[in-house]
C-alpha cells in the first residue's frame, strides 16, 4: 500500500552509519581499506557475501583456501568458481573489522573495482539506499520503532510499502518482495549490483508478453560463467506496494538459472530512496522525481506527477564531496546537465581533487564534448599522476586520434605503476594491438590472463593473444593452446575458430586449418577471413576449384580483403593485387614510418580508411578478433 509518514516519528530513535557511494559507470562503489590498501568495492545487495577478485587477492598476497565441503556458489548466469581468503584488517568509515572472510572468484567488474561489498556486511543492520545522493546508511532502530513508518524523510509524500519475502533458509538474507508485471504476481530480488532491471523470459511469458515481439539485445552475464540471451520488450505495467509504472521498455533475459522473476536493479534504486527494515521485514520507498527505469525509458513522466516526489533538502551547497557523488548519480541516470552542474560546483569548491576531473570527463564525453573531456583528463593527471583510470582514458583518446607516441608514453607510465594483475592491463593490451605493437600487446595479455580466468573478457583476450602470435608467426604451439582455451570458454564464437585456422596456416598444417575454418563457417557462413583462409588451405591441399570459390566469396563480402590480409602479415592468394609501394606521406598521424612491406606487416596497421580501434573492437567481419 501507499501511506504517508506519521507525524509522531520522533518517538523512534535510530543510530546511523553513513557510507559514501560513488556511482561510476552504472556501478555503486564504496571505498574500503584491506590491510591498509584502499579498495573500491561494488555495493551489491544481490551478493550473499563479500567477494574479492582473484587479481585483488594476488595483489594483496592473500592466501587462498577451498570452500567448505558441499558449498557451491551460483551467480545470475551459472556457477562461480571460487575459493576463500581472510583479510586481517578491513576498514570502513573509520571502523575496523578484524579477520574478515571473503569469497575469491567471479568476474572483474571494471572501473577499478577490486571486489564486492555483499550482504554479510550490508544486511547486518537495517539498510537505507539513498543512491541518488551517493549515500548508504546502516541503521540500528530501537524496539520503539517496531511500528513506525521508517521512511522518515518522506515529509508527507506518498510512501511505497511492501512486505519482504522470508528467506528460503535461515541463512538466506536476499532482499525479495512481491511485485506484479501486467497484473501477474512474481518475486523480485533487489540488486544494486545489476545496472538495470531485468525480467526473466519465463516471467514475461506468464505476464502475456509476446515472444515474437521481443527485440534481440545480445547477451547478459552475471557472476557465473554462463550467459543468457537478452531481449528488449514492452511491459504494460510494473506494480509494487501501490506504486504503478506504465509503458516500460525493459530488458528480458532467457535465464533458466535465476529462480526469481525479476532483478530490480540500480536504475530503480536511483529513482527512489529505499529503506530495508530487518526489524519489521518491510520495504519502504519514496520516488525522488527522476525517471524510473531510466536506461529504457517508456512514456515520459507528466509534470504534475512531480507532486508525488519526496525531495528533501539535497546536499549542502559547500559540500564538494556530496555534490560530486550526487553529480555521478545524475550521470548514471542519464541526466547529464544536472550532473555537469554538480561536478562544476564540486571542482570550483575543491579544484585540487583529481577524481572530480575524471568524473566530469566522463560526463563531457557522454555529451560529445571530447576536447573539454581531454582537458579535464590532462588536469586530473597533473594533479595526481597515479590516477590510472584517467591515464587509460587519455591513452584511448590518443590512440583514436592516431597520436601513437603520446599514447605509448601514457602506456609506459601505466606499465610501471600498475600491479601485474591490474584490471587495466587488458585495456592496455587492446590499445597496443590497435596501434599494431603486437609484442607489447602480447606482454600485457600475458600479465593479465593468469589471474582472470573467470573474467568475462577472458575468452576474447585469449583469442586476441592467439591472433597476435599468429600475425607475428611466433610461439605457434602456444597460440594453438590460446585459441583452444578461448573456444573452450565460448564454443559458439566463429572468430575464435577462425583465429585457430590462421595459426594452423602459419604452422604449415593446411588440413587442420581447413577443419578450423569449416567450424568457423558453420557458425558464420559470411565470415570473410575464414572464407579467405579456407581458400588458402584448399589451395595447399590441391583443390583449386574449391579454393577459388572461397576466395571469390571472401572478396564479395570484403572487396579489400587481399590488402587487409597482407597488412596483417599473412600470405595472400597468388592472384591477389600487388602491394602498393610504401608512401610515407600516407602514414597515419602519430605512427612510426618504417621501410618495406615486411616491417609494415609486422606492425599490423588497420585497413586504409578504418577507425584504428575497429579491428580490435570487432575484427574485419563484425566479430571480435
Amino acid at each position: 500500500m501507499i501511506c504517508c509518514a506519521p507525524a509522531a516519528w520522533a518517538q523512534c530513535v535510530m543510530e546511523n552509519m553513513e557510507i559514501p557511494v560513488r556511482i561510476v559507470g552504472d556501478r555503486p562503489i564504496a571505498m574500503l581499506t584491506l590491510n591498509g590498501v584502499e579498495a573500491p568495492m561494488l555495493v551489491d545487495s544481490g551478493a550473499f557475501h563479500s567477494f574479492l577478485s582473484p587479481s585483488t587477492a594476488a595483489r594483496l598476497n592473500l592466501p587462498l583456501r577451498h570452500l567448505p565441503f558441499g558449498m557451491d556458489i551460483e551467480g545470475y548466469t551459472g556457477d562461480v568458481e571460487a575459493q576463500l581468503t581472510r583479510v586481517d584488517r578491513v576498514g570502513l568509515r573509520g571502523a575496523e573489522m578484524k579477520k574478515v572472510d571473503f569469497v575469491v572468484g567471479g568476474s572483474e567488474q571494471g572501473n577499478g573495482i577490486m571486489g564486492i561489498l555483499g550482504r554479510n556486511i550490508l544486511s547486518v543492520m537495517d539498510t537505507e539506499y539513498d543512491l541518488a545522493h551517493g549515500v548508504i546508511r546502516l541503521s540500528n532502530p530501537g524496539p520503539e520503532c517496531r511500528s513506525a513508518n521508517l521512511a522518515y524523510w518522506a515529509n508527507g509524500a506518498p510512501v511505497v510499502m511492501a512486505e519482504l519475502k522470508r528467506g528460503r533458509s535461515s541463512r538466506d538474507t536476499a532482499i525479495r518482495m512481491e511485485i506484479a508485471i501486467n497484473g501477474k504476481s512474481t518475486v523480485a530480488l533487489l540488486d544494486t549490483g545489476a545496472p538495470m532491471t531485468v525480467l526473466t523470459l519465463k516471467t514475461a511469458k506468464r505476464a502475456g508478453i509476446a515472444v515474437d515481439g521481443l527485440v534481440p539485445n545480445g547477451y547478459s552475464r552475471g557472476a557465473g560463467e554462463g550467459r543468457a540471451k537478452s531481449y528488449l520488450g514492452m511491459v504494460d505495467t510494473f506494480e509494487v506496494g501501490g506504486e504503478k509504472i506504465s509503458n516500460i521498455k525493459m530488458s528480458i533475459d532467457d535465464n533458466d538459472v535465476f529462480d526469481d522473476g525479476m532483478l530490480l536493479g540500480l536504475d530503480y534504486f536511483l529513482a527512489h530512496r529505499i529503506y530495508i527494515s530487518k526489524l519489521q521485514q518491510k520495504f519502504y520507498a519514496t520516488w525522488n522525481g527522476a525517471p524510473v527505469f531510466a536506461q529504457h525509458k517508456g512514456t515520459a513522466m507528466r509534470e504534475e506527477d512531480l507532486k508525488y516526489a519526496a525531495r528533501p533538502d539535497d546536499v549542502q551547497a559547500d559540500n564538494h564531496d556530496a555534490l560530486a557523488r550526487r553529480g555521478n548519480a545524475f550521470a548514471a541516470n542519464r541526466d547529464y546537465d544536472k550532473a555537469l552542474a554538480d561536478l562544476n560546483r564540486a571542482i570550483e569548491l575543491a579544484p585540487t581533487v583529481a577524481g572530480y576531473r575524471l568524473d566530469r570527463a566522463h560526463v563531457l564525453l557522454a555529451q560529445s564534448h571530447r576536447r573539454e573531456a581531454l582537458l579535464d583528463l590532462d588536469e586530473a593527471l597533473r594533479l595526481d599522476p597515479a590516477q590510472a583510470d584517467a591515464r587509460v582514458m587519455r591513452a584511448q583518446f590518443r590512440v583514436r586520434e592516431r597520436r601513437g607516441a603520446d599514447a605509448r608514453a601514457d602506456l609506459e607510465v601505466l606499465d610501471a605503476q600498475l600491479a601485474p594483475s591490474a584490471a587495466q592491463r587488458v585495456q592496455m593490451a587492446t590499445m597496443y594491438f590497435v596501434m599494431g605493437r603486437l609484442p607489447e600487446a602480447i606482454r600485457q595479455w600475458s600479465l593479465w590472463l593468469p589471474t582472470h580466468e573467470n573474467d568475462h573478457d577472458y575468452p576474447s583476450a585469449m583469442n586476441n593473444l592467439c591472433w597476435s602470435r599468429a600475425r607475428l608467426g611466433v610461439d605457434l604451439a602456444m597460440a594453438v593452446k590460446d585459441c583452444e582455451a578461448a573456444i573452450g570458454k565460448d564454443s559458439s564464437n566463429a572468430a575464435y575458430r577462425d583465429s585457430l585456422g590462421w595459426v594452423y596456416l602459419r604452422s604449415g598444417d593446411p588440413a587442420q586449418a581447413r577443419k578450423a575454418f569449416d567450424a568457423a563457417l558453420e557458425r558464420d557462413a559470411k565470415l570473410s577471413m575464414a572464407l579467405y583462409g579456407r581458400g588458402l588451405a584448399l589451395l595447399k591441399l590441391k583443390d583449386a576449384a574449391a579454393s577459388q570459390a572461397d576466395l571469390a566469396a571472401a572478396r564479395q563480402v570484403r572487396p579489400d580483403i587481399d590488402a587487409g590480409v597482407r597488412r596483417m602479415g599473412f600470405e595472400v592468394a597468388p592472384d591477389a593485387p600487388p602491394a602498393p609501394a610504401p608512401d610515407a606521406a600516407k602514414a597515419p598521424k602519430g605512427t612510426d614510418v618504417r621501410e618495406g612491406t615486411k616491417a609494415e606487416a609486422a606492425r599490423g596497421e588497420p585497413l586504409e580508411g578504418e577507425d584504428p580501434a575497429s579491428e580490435a573492437a570487432r575484427g574485419m567481419d563484425g566479430t571480435s578478433h
